[in-house]
């Protein structure tokens, strides 16, 4: 295990070495493409695939233009001058993007990057630091391999009331549906044996003891060392590290996640991990394990590369926009919105692990348990050994498969209705609504849910601001002067705090209102709420709430993003819901039940550009453009404004405590069943 360094090296300069031979039998002798290395096989070692991503060159004329749009896009970040400095103790955050960027445009057009990914990494890197959970950049170059290793980790507790949990070693080979075929047979061609490791407790990681290095690790989220922030919180971060139960959203099955300490969208910043366990038989062993990388890019050479995979295609400009825009349904604008966190694995490693259409027969992680409903992200079910308990286990709020909006929509209500009166007939009292790890989704499957929970409620969420410019005040009066309901601008999706509809756009954007926050004077739309219809009737037929505030339960571990953190804390501010959270830093006492990614909405950077197009002012100024090179870059677009905490002004400080904080177990960990039917007993007894 100690050699595995050498025994990589040694199959690289096999590979490199047979591609030199082939190359001399045609008569010309060079050094083999980096990125015919990397893609030539299913896995490759990480420093090959790196290899590739660096071999691409820095282009200055392309940087600049990309980061003068970026700059640009800001004045749509609704977070910017909040996340200068923090108003709340409890969410640390002091961070100047503005100025970030500014600085890469400098370097930009002084002395330049080193290569097209240390200039992209760099932009990537001042989004995440925000740490915001909708605002980042990714350019398609950057995240063109899955980063692996053989094995996560778990901080697992002996009891759930324990005060403090240790890191587990666990081999996730056979995780199920997480896409990762012919990753063993890798590791062990390379010498790399870590089957015999698992269930080790894991002392240090890189010489450092192994929770001070993975609480380091969640506190920097450094994007060079392969990690995206996604939550203003400590321990929803620490979390996205470990490995835990949830729902494989493709498939429909459940499945363990890798978590990000074994699986990565970026290049890790090393090229191995070495790690001290004490093993079950209660040895000590020093184990160097390096990452691996599978491509998910277009291209086998350099070249191939750089024009299928980092260039902007010659349809991806206005065109695609216009489709993408009219794409979901042709469903209403306000439908359509989303407050999503980008999931663990890139998509194209997610579809492929989805295929599957029954579970395994060794998934441990499915639940026993006779169904009351399922709906794409959403299951519901009776306890077995607390029968007066049902379960409701929200996996997000959009639909991972090819369901369209509104029978996305019309599902959630259905399955909702039917299952919790089906829960009702069957002698169920208490619900337990399990949201950990849920990603967000559509704002308007949120408000359904909430409706369906609470039907006598005025609105189903809370009020919203979106930030104001010059250039945005110019189009939210081009939206009010076509009536064409097309653009985010449009005053009459928007109702008042009365919940009336507004009439004029001088009730929502124009005139703005001023506003200095930390320092810097910023202008934002009035409050005001969504237009979801004029009654819960519109959305489901609940007319009275099904259960009682006092009935429900969350089961969560923090991680619960956007559209789940509106459902979850409007429960928590309005109805008193109460929390079971789980995990978290290994000393944690105390964890916020929703992780703290409260922005209210995410828009992409093709909407912003769409909008612009829209209202006629793509080539102003003050407009950004399209950028050269095939990027994903979203930021968060408006924010949330609390019921309660007011003083903070924003939903997005708002820390809302668990009420009980329990530590996963070994039992526990990889078993959704078994965490219900504790937190049934623990918070409804028998």
């Amino acid at each position: 295990m100690q050699n595995t360094d050498n025994a990589a090296r040694a199959f690289l300069t096999m590979v490199s070495l047979l591609l030199l031979v082939l190359s001399a039998a045609s008569g010309i002798v060079h050094a083999a493409d980096p990125c015919s290395l990397a893609s030539a096989s299913t896995w490759v070692s990480s420093k090959v695939a790196h290899a590739c991503e660096v071999n691409v060159p820095f282009n200055k004329t392309r940087s600049l233009s990309v980061v003068d749009s970026t700059i640009k896009a800001l004045q749509y970040y609704s977070l910017e001058t909040w996340f200068i400095h923090s108003p709340n103790p409890l969410i640390p955050h002091d961070v100047n993007v503005r100025a970030l960027l500014e600085n890469v445009n400098r370097t930009t057009a002084t002395t330049g990057y080193k290569s097209d990914w240390d200039f992209n990494i760099a932009i990537t890197d001042a989004f995440n630091k925000e740490a915001d959970g909708h605002t980042l950049y990714a350019a398609a170059c950057t995240e063109s391999f899955s980063w692996n290793i053989p094995f996560s980790i778990a901080t697992l507790a002996d009891s759930p009331f324990d005060k403090t949990a240790f890191p587990t070693f666990l081999v996730n080979y056979d995780f199920p549906n997480q896409g990762r075929a012919g990753l063993e047979d890798y590791f062990e061609s390379i010498g790399v044996h870590v089957r015999p490791l698992d269930g080790s407790r894991v002392l240090t990681i890189d010489g450092v003891d192994a929770s001070t290095y993975l609480v380091n690790l969640a506190t920097e989220s450094s994007i060079f060392k392969g990690l995206v922030g996604a939550y203003e919180t400590v321990n929803p971060r620490y979390m996205r590290l470990m490995s835990r139960y949830s729902a494989d959203t493709v498939a429909g099955l459940y499945t363990q996640e890798v978590g990000r300490f074994g699986q990565r969208a970026f290049y890790p910043g090393a090229d191995s991990v070495t790690v001290t366990l004490q093993t079950p038989q209660g040895a000590k062993k020093t184990v160097t394990i390096p990452w691996a990388a599978t491509f998910l890019g277009n291209g086998n050479t350099t070249a191939s590369f750089i024009s299928e995979t980092c260039l902007a295609g010659v349809d991806s400009v206005a065109r695609k926009r216009k489709l993408t825009r009219r794409s979901i349904d042709a469903s209403p604008i306000n439908q359509r919105r989303k407050a999503v966190v980008a999931p663990e694995a890139q998509d194209p490693v997610r579809h492929a692990a989805g295929g599957a259409q029954v579970a395994p027969a060794a998934n441990i992680v499915q639940p026993n348990l006779t169904s009351f409903g399922h709906f794409v992200t959403l299951d519901i079910y009776q306890l077995a050994d607390h029968p007066k308990v049902g379960v409701v286990y929200f996996q997000q709020f959009e639909p991972s498969d090819d369901t369209g909006a509104n029978a996305y929509f019309d599902g959630i209500s259905d399955t909702l209705f039917s299952g919790l009166n089906a829960l009702k007939a069957a002698g169920v009292e208490k619900i337990i609504v399990d949201n950990s790890g849920n990603r967000g989704g559509f704002i308007f499957a949120g408000a359904i849910a909430l409706w369906s929970l609470w039907p006598q409620d005025l609105y189903p969420g809370f009020p919203a601001v979106y930030r104001d410019s010059d250039l945005i005040r110019r189009e939210s009066d081009v939206a009010a002067a076509s009536g064409l309901g097309e653009s985010e601008y449009s005053y009459f999706f928007y109702r008042d705090l009365n919940y009336k509809l507004f009439q004029n756009n001088s009730q929502f954007l124009d005139p703005p209102v001023p506003q200095v926050i930390n320092g810097v004077q910023d202008a934002y739309s009035k409050q005001f709420l969504d237009d979801f219809g004029d009654s819960s009737a519109d959305v489901t037929n609940f007319t009275t709430p099904p259960f009682a505030g006092e009935d429900y339960v969350f089961v969560a571990n923090s991680i619960c993003a956007s559209t789940c953190s509106v459902f979850s804390s409007y429960l928590f501010q309005k109805h008193g819901v109460r929390s079971a959270v789980f995990g978290g830093t290994p000393s944690a006492t105390v964890s916020q039940f929703d992780g703290g990614v409260k922005g209210s909405e995410i828009t992409s950077y093709d909407e912003i550009l769409f909008e612009l197009e829209l209202a006629g002012l793509d080539t102003d100024p003050a407009a950004p453009q399209p950028f050269p090179v095939s990027a994903a870059f979203t930021v968060n677009f408006r924010n949330a404004i609390p019921y309660i905490d007011q003083k903070d002004g924003i939903l997005e400080y708002v820390f809302e405590a668990d009420t009980k904080k329990y530590q996963f177990t070994h039992d526990q960990f990889n078993k959704p069943q078994k965490i219900w039917e504790f937190v049934a007993e623990e918070f409804f007894g028998h």
